[in-house]
Parts: C-alpha cells; structure tokens; sequence
C-alpha cells in the first residue's frame, strides 16, 4: 500500500514539475522540498531505529517534521532555495555518474559530487540562468519522479532504498526506460519554454 502512495505522491509531483515547474516555482520547489526533507527524514530515522522506511507512526511524524522544515526554507528563502536546487542537482548528476562508470559510493564519489555541486551553484548566481535552469531541473527532476514512482510501485527499486541517483541508476540500466525519461524531459522543455515565452519569476 505505501508503494502504491509513494508511487502516486511522486508521480503527481513529478507531472507538475515536468509541465509547469518554472511557472509555478514558488510553490513547487517547497512541495517538492517537502517531499524530499520527508523521504530524509523517514530514511535517517529507519536507518537509525532499524526499522523499515515509514514502517512506524514515529517513522512518518520525524518524515513530515523534517519535510515541513525544508518546505519553508526554500519558501521563505526562494532565491537561495534555486542556488541549492542547482548544488543539489550538480551533486546527485556527479554521483550518479560515478557510479555509472563502476565506482561505488565513497570519498572519491562524494568529492565529484560536491565539485559538480559547486559548479552549478556558481553558474546559477554568475550566469544568472535561474529560468532556463529552472526549466531544465524541473523537467530532469519530474520526468525521473515519474519513472522512479512507477519502478517502485513495480518493486523495481525498493522504497527504502530510493533517492534520485537511485532512480537514476535503474533507468540508465534499462534502454527503454532511458528512451521514456529522454521522450519525457523533452516533452517538459517544449511545454515550459513555450508556455513561459513572455513569463519570469520576480525577485531573482
């Protein structure tokens, strides 16, 4: 059953993302961060207590605790919230390529990560490209929501194991799954650029 809700509350933000993430940012970024500080949360906590992912009511209580903290940061804190969506993002693509090539996770892993992190922080704030990196993160990140919701729901990836370089393994792993995320990230590029043609976010 919560594979099943897993699936469909990825899923869901995964299609908002994909189709209106830069219009919607402002609102978008705290649910997603929301959904992210909630899938910490849980996992640090099952880790910690030995139990199963969401397994305990107390699982679920430190989940939404911790979700709701990162939700108002990256509200209250919008700017700083898409330097970090960038960092983030800069850090899960390096990871992920590293194990792409066959290094497991580990110090030479993490240093990757964080460099490529760093990069992208720059660029966001040096280049000022808050709006077409916010179209291409948010089309990445709700095209990989999609997919990682549907391989959970199929047991593909266990929910207690899922996290985006997760997710991103497993659809590197399958041709098909590479060509639906590749179909679905241009899909989300063509829809926001055209839909925010004459639109951009305040306060940048």
């Amino acid at each position: 059953m919560k594979e099943v809700l897993f699936a469909l509350l990825a899923g869901g933000i995964g299609i908002l993302l994909l189709t209106a993430g830069y219009r919607f940012a402002r609102i978008l970024i705290p649910i997603w961060a929301f959904f992210a500080g909630f899938s910490v949360g849980a996992a640090v906590f099952a880790d910690a207590a030995n139990a199963g992912f969401i397994a305990t009511t107390l699982g679920w209580v430190i989940g939404l605790i911790v979700g709701l903290v990162f939700a108002l940061f990256s509200y209250f804190f919008y700017s700083l919230a898409v330097v970090l969506l960038g960092a983030t993002t800069g850090y899960w693509m390096g990871t992920a390529f590293m194990s792409w090539i066959g290094f497991s996770k580990g110090f030479l892993s993490a240093v990757v990560g964080i460099s490529l992190g760093v990069v992208f922080a720059i660029a966001t704030i040096g280049l000022n490209v808050a709006k077409y990196l916010l179209i291409v993160l948010t089309s990445i990140a709700g095209s990989t929501a999609i997919i990682g919701g549907i391989l959970v729901l199929f047991n593909k990836i266990e929910l207690s194991a899922f996290d985006y370089t997760t997710a991103s393994n497993a659809i590197s792993n399958s041709v098909l799954w590479s060509v639906a995320l590749f179909v679905l990230i241009t899909i989300g590029l063509v829809i926001q650029t055209i839909t925010t043609a004459n639109y951009t976010l305040d306060d940048w």
